[in-house]
């Protein structure tokens, strides 16, 4: 035991969090760690030793990447537990080893002590137990590493998939606490789809003039008052009484009390001392930019808010179901088409005509890919289908099967492409069509289908529980059709259609919505030729 201790430093078990933070954890401006300097954080700092489940949906810079990795530490070298922390990409990772993780350890002596000998970038021994620090951008970083705890950083920026993989770390452990945070991105996906789920806690304050309860992010910026031209101070104000609010006056209330998961949100706004000036000149700079707003309200109020970035929203669907009229249908005596997304699972869409350009999604499936084969017959018999568009990767082999299978509609394998192209891929028996689309376009063409009043897509109604959870999960899908702002080839900004996302259901529609297209133009002749396809500039000649 005396070699163990000469080799590890002696951990100070039997210390509490509170006291290891500020003999152990020095901040970036040399001071101790006051884990509990603000009011909001003393629930929070009990529950994440206390609860399994726990999401923060937070503003920037409040304090939860330090109180995660001072967490972390402490149950690594006082509670013997293994942790792994989880952020988007292993860049990521090895960035906040160097950054942060390493930064701490130099500036305690004791934390070095307990240090082990490990000098990889996402992987630190404490004494006998481990810190893992990994990228969540594939699966690969899910797998194979027990944990008693998992912690996701930037949740917004994690494919859900993988993070749902990564999950399974705990399943041996008796522990098994999982704890998410970010600041938000776009309504309902990722950290926001979290904090959903929860019991939803906010901060409500009271106001200490007439006892009006406050929940401050939601009332901005009504609730501001700026009288720097008389020489006095931006601050909060009670809307009723217009006292000033005191945001440490505050408790921590649930909206769903009744769920098990905890969620908290966390906006600048109750830090006690925080810029409010500056926080209120960059509001006011803002106004009539959509994109800077909607940046502002994600990362001072805690807030979703996808700006133009999201064109399906839950409000979007909302006016869709309102429109549906119909339920999932076994069957079509209409001609229909389909689309399928391949993976791991491959996922389908049918759809039927919508008056000229539109389309309603009578039918969803998720199945094992392997299963798929044998399914084809049974789908193009019952739905009555006269084209299917199927991803060409990533099992393209499975995907030619796929077509060469169908007995009647016109199959073909795609390809995304800046340049529409028809073509054929094999020779003989093995050959199949082969269609190139414009990913972007295609889709603002797909999106652009149920945004529009009266909505020209729609959705059916589920007449059982199996049904209601197909529907469930082709709207969560279809919400995550995001863009994000890329660098094109030539090195200009563009805005495309994020990749490597839960949006399986979303890109079958839309492949569904091409195959529609197609199978209007067969029974048309050539004389429609002037249908869009693929995109705005895009139109369809083909020869059947």
């Amino acid at each position: 035991m005396g070699i163990l201790k000469e080799l590890v430093g002696e951990s100070q078990k039997g210390l509490d969090f509170q006291e290891y933070c500020y003999q152990h954890i020095i901040l970036d401006d040399k001071t101790p760690y006051n884990v509990l300097n603000r009011s909001f954080m003393k629930e929070i700092v009990e529950a994440v030793f206390s609860h399994p489940h726990i999401t923060i949906s937070k503003g920037a810079q409040t304090g939860f990447s330090t109180l995660f990795l001072a967490h972390g530490l402490y149950m690594v070298d006082i509670l013997g537990a293994n942790l792994i922390y989880y952020l988007p990409t292993d860049k990521m990772a090895v960035r906040f080893g160097q950054t942060r993780f390493d930064p701490y350890v130099q500036r305690s002596k004791y934390i070095q002590s307990r240090l082990m000998g490990t000098d990889q970038a996402g992987l630190k021994q404490i004494g006998t137990h481990f810190f893992y620090m990994l990228g969540l951008v594939s699966k690969t970083g899910a797998i194979s590493i027990p944990a008693d705890e998992v912690l996701f950083d930037e949740v917004a920026l994690i494919n859900r998939e993988n993070m749902e993989l990564a999950q399974d770390r705990i399943l041996a452990s008796k522990l098994g606490w999982q704890r998410y945070f970010s600041a938000p991105l776009f309504e309902e996906d990722g950290i926001d789809e979290l904090y959903r789920e929860s019991d939803m806690r906010k901060w409500l304050v009271i106001c200490k003039g007439c006892r009006r309860e406050s929940i401050v992010e939601e009332e901005f910026p009504d609730n501001v008052r700026d009288e720097r031209k008389k020489k006095g101070k931006i601050y909060l104000a009670c809307p009723k009484c217009e006292k000033p609010l005191d945001v440490d006056n505050a408790g921590w209330v649930p909206e769903h009390p009744e769920r098990t998961q905890r969620g908290y949100r966390a906006p600048q706004l109750i830090i006690k001392n925080t810029r409010l000036d500056l926080i209120w000149d960059r509001w006011l700079k803002v106004q009539g930019k959509p994109a800077k707003l909607a940046r502002f309200r994600r990362s001072v109020l805690g807030i979703a808010d996808s700006g133009n970035m999201q064109p399906i929203t839950g409000k979007v669907l909302e006016l869709v179901e309102a429109s549906s009229n119909y339920h999932f249908q076994d069957r079509s005596d209409e001609v229909c088409a389909m689309g399928i997304d391949m993976g791991d699972r491959a996922h389908a869409a049918v759809v039927a005509p919508l008056g000229e350009e539109g389309f309603r999604i009578i039918a969803a499936f998720h199945v094992d890919v392997e299963d798929l084969l044998n399914l084809i017959p049974v789908w193009e018999e019952a739905y009555n289908l006269g084209a299917l568009i199927i991803d060409a990767m990533p099992y393209k082999t499975e995907s030619k099967r796929v077509v060469r299978a169908l007995k009647e509609a016109v199959g073909f394998i795609q390809y995304f492409k800046s340049t529409y192209k028809e073509t054929t891929e094999g020779e003989d028996e093995k050959e199949v069509r082969v269609i190139h689309v414009d990913r972007d376009e295609s889709l603002d063409d797909t999106t652009s289908l149920f945004s529009i009043n009266p909505p020209q897509a729609l959705l059916f109604k589920p007449r059982n529980t199996d049904e209601e959870k197909a529907l469930d999960e082709v709207k969560r899908h279809l919400k995550k059709l995001v863009k994000e702002e890329t660098a094109g080839p030539d090195g200009q900004k563009k805005i495309s259609y994020k990749k490597n996302v839960e949006n399986h259901y979303g890109m079958a529609i839309n492949s569904a919505r091409i195959a529609l297209v197609f199978r209007k133009i067969r029974y048309a002749g050539r004389g429609l030729t002037g249908i869009t396809v693929v995109g705005r500039n895009a139109v369809a000649d083909i020869n059947w």
